[in-house]
């Protein structure tokens, strides 16, 4: 029931974002060209910081991944070592 509830609040949402951009763009002051030259321009500002917010989260996402790496390669290695001091013993 609730799923049902947020896909209905969701469609509305969507719908009031898409009557109310329409609504700007029939009211705009600017002339056709300007309204899709700044369109353009913030869909391509839209997607360069995307572009950039991913590559950042990749980087830190692989240094995370380094970071257990190196952890779990140590805990391997302190492992084994307890491993044959105990053997030895």
């Amino acid at each position: 029931m609730s799923q049902n509830n947020w896909s209905d609040r969701f469609t509305t949402f969507a719908v009031g974002i898409g009557v109310g951009a329409l609504l700007a763009l029939l009211f705009a002051p600017s002339s056709g060209e300007d309204t899709r030259e700044y369109i353009t321009g913030t869909v391509k500002q839209g997607l360069d910081g995307a572009a950039a917010t991913g590559k950042r989260w990749t980087r830190r996402a692989q240094e995370t991944v380094d970071d257990v790496k190196a952890r779990v390669a140590g805990a391997v290695e302190a492992g084994e070592k307890a491993y044959r001091t105990a053997r030895d013993a």
